[in-house]
């Protein structure tokens, strides 16, 4: 089997390049060990920029509900920000109809794809790639995009990957029918952030969508002032008694099995070497403060196949050539993860201050908000942020003297 183009992994991150790659004209192979339509660990919540850059998702039916209005806590319920919009503050989805969404669009296109198969090995040489199967098929490429998650055989087969510090997430997805939807999170479906619960470097969640509710934590494990790690399951539990209690779900939800997963938060050092280059959770690509990774996964893709396609043009697959990638995906989206990477390293770091200030003041509060679901690159207004925080601090400072 000979392909111009092997993407391995064909979730958000591979889809989107197979299809770009597809419609390029490029004859490309989309390869997945699970067979689709497959669930994928997730709270399926999505920025709305990514509607935005990739507007053709506008015109399917993948997206399950849209949330208008979000509720901020910091530890409980006394200190709360509300956020809400004319227009959705998020996208919701179901994993397993988005990710096999995406895959149909790619092989509408013409990319092909081989499911329930593993890849067990590559070998890279000066004039190719070598795509070894776990059933013993030999595929020929001329360069492997590796979308294939946080444990990727290709960064790890390919020499790129390394040590690298992840982040944990434990949830459950619960059936709900429309009625209860309605009573606990209105036709609105708002959302809810629990920042810091019971002392956690990250946050709970609550996602309601259109017949499910998505409940979870998420613990950054960045930061270098933890003294401990929390037990994800017993803080998950107090969770939900706490939820129930103040009756933010229903008492009589029902609990399914618990899921967990792990995530990246920062870039590899490196992304690309001879005839390979990585995208989505396979070369780091994260908010490493909110874990949220479907439009860095898409862009990357999208970035990927740009690279790839002119590597093929001019018929030079080698590192020095693919460096273009690292400079585009760093200019697209790297100054964001870089300074949302420095600010996660402070979690569980003198919050109380912090966010008494942001909670205190709508306009910086709206500014972290908007950051922190991409309404916003946080690099273009950085500046903009922490002229606003100096402000606030000095004006509590002055409140505080008199």
């Amino acid at each position: 089997m000979k392909f111009d183009v092997v993407i391995v992994g064909a979730g958000p991150a591979g889809s989107t390049a197979a299809k770009y790659l597809a419609e390029k004209g490029v004859k490309a192979l989309l390869i997945d060990k699970n067979t689709f339509p497959r669930d994928k660990p997730c709270a399926g919540g999505i920025p709305i920029r990514v509607l935005e850059r990739f507007p053709y998702i506008k015109n399917t039916d993948l997206i399950d509900s849209y949330s208008y209005c979000s509720y901020t806590h910091y530890y409980n319920l006394k200190n709360t920000a509300e956020f809400q919009r004319k227009e959705p503050v998020a996208a919701m989805v179901l994993r397993e109809k988005f990710d096999h969404g995406l895959v149909d669009l790619a092989t509408e296109k013409g990319a092909t794809l081989i499911e329930g198969k593993s890849v067990e090995d590559i070998k890279l040489s000066k004039y190719n790639a070598t795509i070894m199967l776990d059933d013993g098929t030999i595929i020929k490429t001329k360069i492997i995009i590796g979308a294939d998650g946080v444990w990727s055989t290709i960064a790890k087969k390919s020499g790129l990957s390394h040590q690298r510090p992840i982040a944990i997430c434990v949830f459950q997805e619960h059936p709900l029918n429309s009625n209860k939807l309605d009573k606990f999170f209105s036709k609105k479906r708002w959302c809810h952030i629990f920042v810091n619960f019971q002392g956690l470097a990250g946050y709970g969640w609550i996602f309601p969508k259109k017949n499910r509710v998505n409940i979870g934590i998420y613990e950054s494990r960045l930061t270098p002032y933890l003294k401990d790690r929390k037990n994800l399951k017993l803080v998950y539990n107090n969770y939900l008694a706490f939820l129930k209690a103040n009756e933010i779900i229903p008492y009589d939800l029902k609990m399914g099995k618990v899921r967990g997963a792990a995530v990246p938060v920062s870039p590899l050092d490196k992304t690309y070497t001879d005839r390979v280059v990585l995208c989505g959770d396979a070369g780091g690509f994260i908010s490493p403060i909110t874990g949220e990774g479907i439009y860095y996964a898409m862009s990357s893709g999208q970035l990927a196949a740009h690279v790839v396609a002119q590597a093929l043009e001019a018929g030079d697959c080698s590192a020095r050539f693919l460096l273009r990638y690292k400079t585009m995906w760093q200019n697209d989206f790297g100054k964001d993860i870089k300074l949302l990477l420095q600010a996660g390293k402070r979690w569980a770091h003198d919050n109380d201050k912090f966010f008494r200030l942001v909670l205190s003041d709508d306009t910086l509060s709206e500014l972290i908000f908007d950051i922190i679901t991409s309404q916003i690159q946080f690099h273009e207004y950085k500046w903009k942020l922490i002229r606003r925080y100096l402000y606030i601090n000095l004006k509590d400072l002055i409140g505080r003297r008199k």
